[in-house]
Parts: structure tokens; sequence; C-alpha cells
């Protein structure tokens, strides 16, 4: 490993470098450089993902100001003997020729993202957001907008934050929770942290090794620190065998994350030395509707990965898939299990009464009716009505009181999900804030579509007000994340 002389981080005041990177060799140069000649996987996987998306040129900001570096070189990195650099240089990934000479013209839509990169040697990658590979294209993705702006040029990248661990400061836990929390900044709007405060919320409680440099933290540590700084985390227990996925009924692994990451909640997976971050998944064989392909942040290995059997990891570090983190907002208090287990009590009750010609009628004769669960703000579920659902259905739930958060339990056609096509046959919406003491949440059900029948029930008075629908037919998903 090959520090750099210090001054030779930033050797002139230019405003930036740009690279011409369909050059044979300058990937290969530029990860040289950067990771002082040490293998670093991060840094790689970020190539790999420039390449997937055809960039042709990188510019360099040779002095970027980056808040969460400058947090960490304050609290630590600043205090060793050997001197690190307080200032980072930031890639951007272009798709076209960028002219050196004039780095005001930036074509909005040839942007890829952007990622910073740390000066320490073997570790570089700090806070970066790439937009997803082709192979998730059509996928669920955990994503947010950025706005970047460069040279005077406002950009925007829709990515899931990444940052890698520096293996001292920061280790794989710190870097999870920074993810989710970024993302959650981005998304949601809690209020930003910086990998200093992220750092500073896990000390204390069960440890499980030094605190500075860091030797890791405990389950309990990243659940607190993940509550002390704006979230309501949950942990459930995942299935760690084929066998016992098999057995799991509503409880898969698959089943347990894809429900998350339909929430806009990228979950952290922890296995017996390692955490990781889901951040999408996709339809294994789109044609026979079985299913899914995870994907994941893993800050040792870079972003965007695809994982091909979770029950059959091949790194050591991954296995086994122990528990998950599942970083819910504070206004949600009802989880993703309990709602999907109350959307179906009521799904159940109406088919008693349906008619056998309704779609989820005939859905679940022919045992092809699922459930895809989501939670989501109201009002951005109710403006994304438009449409998408009958007029009529639609004016129904737009005059429904409802709570700031709305658990959405999909009624699905596995048969039209497997061709392609749209494939919600009705809804439930639950009150995220319903009492969780009572099964399955009985006074939660804000609303309840199935299929020519749809009714919704006041908050207060219990007033009833119901529709029926003529013609009740398929259409498509309200949750969001999908390309």
């Amino acid at each position: 490993m090959n520090d750099w002389p210090f001054l030779d981080w930033s050797p002139d005041d230019a405003a930036a470098a740009v690279y011409d990177v369909t050059v044979d060799g300058a990937w290969e140069q530029l990860v040289d450089f950067y990771s002082g000649g040490s293998p670093s996987a991060p840094l790689e996987r970020v190539v790999a993902l420039a390449r997937e998306h055809g960039v042709r040129s990188l510019v360099v900001e040779q002095r970027h100001l980056d808040p969460d570096w400058r947090s960490e070189h304050a609290a630590f990195h600043g205090r060793l003997f050997r001197r690190h650099p307080s200032v980072t240089h930031r890639w951007h990934l272009f798709t076209d020729d960028v002219d050196p000479a004039d780095l005001t013209r930036l074509d909005p839509a040839a942007y890829r993202g952007y990622a910073v990169m740390r000066p320490l040697p073997a570790t570089p990658v700090g806070r970066t957001m790439i937009t997803p590979p082709p192979g998730l294209d059509g996928g669920v993705r955990c994503e947010a907008t950025e706005r970047v702006s460069l040279f005077g040029t406002p950009l925007r990248v829709r990515a899931m934050p990444f940052l890698s661990q520096d293996a001292e400061y920061l280790r794989c836990a710190h870097a999870t929770l920074w993810m989710v929390l970024r993302h959650a900044h981005l998304a949601h709007g809690i209020p930003r942290q910086l990998t200093a405060a992220v750092h500073d919320a896990a000390l204390g409680g069960v440890i499980v090794g030094r605190q500075v440099p860091s030797e890791g933290l405990s389950v309990q540590q990243m659940m607190s620190g993940a509550t002390s700084l704006g979230l309501s985390p949950g942990l459930v227990h995942l299935p760690q065998s084929r066998a016992e996925n098999d057995e799991a009924g509503m409880l898969t692994l698959g089943g347990i994350l894809c429900r998350y990451v339909n929430s806009q909640a990228p979950p952290i997976v922890i296995s017996r030395a390692h955490a990781w971050v889901v951040v999408g998944y996709r339809r294994v064989s789109p044609e026979s509707g079985a299913g899914v392909r995870l994907w994941r942040h893993d800050d040792a290995r870079g972003p965007y990965l695809e994982v091909a059997d979770p029950f059959d990891e091949l790194d050591e570090a991954h296995r086994p898939w122990q528990a998950a983190i599942l970083p819910l907002l504070p206004e949600v208090y009802v989880t993703a299990e309990r709602a999907e287990a109350a959307g179906e009590h009521w799904f159940r009750g109406y088919l008693g009464q349906a008619d056998p010609d309704e779609p989820i009628a005939r859905a679940a004769a022919v045992d092809g009716l699922t459930w895809r669960t989501y939670v989501t703000r109201a009002d951005e579920w109710l403006e994304r009505l438009t449409d998408r659902v009958d007029p009529e259905l639609a004016r129904l739930y737009r005059l429904t009181p409802m709570p700031e958060y709305v658990w959405v339990v999909e009624a699905v056609d596995r048969a039209a999900r497997a061709a392609g096509r749209p494939d919600v046959i009705g809804e439930a919406l639950l009150d995220s804030t319903a009492s969780t003491h009572h099964e399955p949440l009985l006074s939660g059900l804000v609303a309840l579509h199935g299929g020519r029948l749809a009714h919704r029930v006041g908050p207060d008075h219990g007033e009833r007000r119901e529709i029926r629908l003529a013609e009740p037919g398929h259409y498509r998903t309200g949750r969001r994340g999908r390309a």
C-alpha cells in the first residue's frame, strides 16, 4: 500500500481534471492511483458500474469539501501523526464526451452520478450515488434523488447512497447505518447525519471490542444508534436454511426483506461477522412469477451487487443471514408483517361474499392470489392514483380521512404479474399507527377494495361509505421505487 505525498493529493488549483476513460488503460491507472496500489473491491465495483453505463468521461473535482469526510477527519484521521488531507476528490460520471476546455457546458442527461474519493489508500470510496445498473431495470429499488451542482450546472442522480468502511474509524456496521440514514434523509426528509455522528451515536452499550479505533458494533449498538438518529428500527430473525424458509409461511427471507424494500426502508442484514444493506430485488423469472433475486450494497465489496442465493453464499462473511434491522420511520408503529396479516384477514372476509366472476375470486380459485405490502405517505399515494384506478374508486380514496402514513396491502393476481401486465385487483389501506395489541389490527382498517365493492370507514364515528364498481379489473401498483 502506497500513501501519497501530502501535497500531491491536490497537485494544482485547477477546478477539475477530465479523463477520457474510453482510452485503453485509463480506468486501470485511476484505480491504481486511488487505491494506492492495493486491492479495493468497492472502487473496482464503482468502475464496473461506470462501464456498464457506458461512461465516456470522468470529471474529477480535485478539492471537494465533503462533509462526511471532514467529520471523520476532525474526529479521527486529523488526529493521526501521519497527515491526511481534509479535502477529497469527487468523481463525476458522464456518458458523453466532456470538453475539458469548457466545464461550464455539461449535459445533465449524460450524468450517471458521483463517487467521493477519500485520501485513504485501500479504502478510498466515500459518499457515492451511482445510477442503478441495467440488471436492476424493471426491478424494485430503494432510491432517492439528489441534486448536485457542478461548476454552476445543476445535475440530478437517482440512486441508493453507498459508503465503504475505512476499517479503522468506520466499520461495516457504521457504513450500513450511514447508508440507510442518508437514504432516509433524501427520501423521507429526516435530518442529515454525518459519518462522525453515526459513529458517536453507536458508542457504549453492549460493546464487542474497542470503540476507537473501532473493532465493530453489536446489534444492540446498531439499534441504539439508528434510534437516536431519527429512525424507529425493528429487528427480525431470518430463516437460515432453505428448509426453514420453506416452512416460514409469510415470514420467508425474501418476503420479509421485499416488504421493506417496497416501503423504501432498506433493511440491514446481519451475518455472524458482517452487515450489508438490501437495496432492491427483481423477479428471477417473469414468465413463471417464481422467486426474487436480491441486490445489496456491501461496504467491503461495493454497490449494487446481485445475490445469487442467500442460502448458498460463496463468501464466508455472508453466512448465514441471521437477522435484519428494519429502518422504519418513527411515525410508523405497525410492522409490515402485522399489516400484511391484517390485510389478508380483511380480504379473506371479502372473498366470502365476492361474486365468482370478480378478478379477486377468480385468482383465489386457482391459488393465484398473493399480496404486495408497503408503507407510504398517504398524500403521495393518493397523488399516484391518477390514471391508475377507476375514477369513482379514486374519488372514494381521496375523500377518505387518512393518517400521515398508511400500510397498503395489494391483492395481486400472480398470473397477471408473471405476464408483466397490471396485476393489482384490490387493496386494503391500514392505519400505520393502529394498536398493535389487537390481532389482526381490527381497528386499523381505513379502506378496502376487493372487486365490485369498495368501502371506507370513518376514524371517529365509524361511518361506512361504500361504492360498487360496474367492471372491476386489473391496475398498476401504487408502490414507489420501480423503474
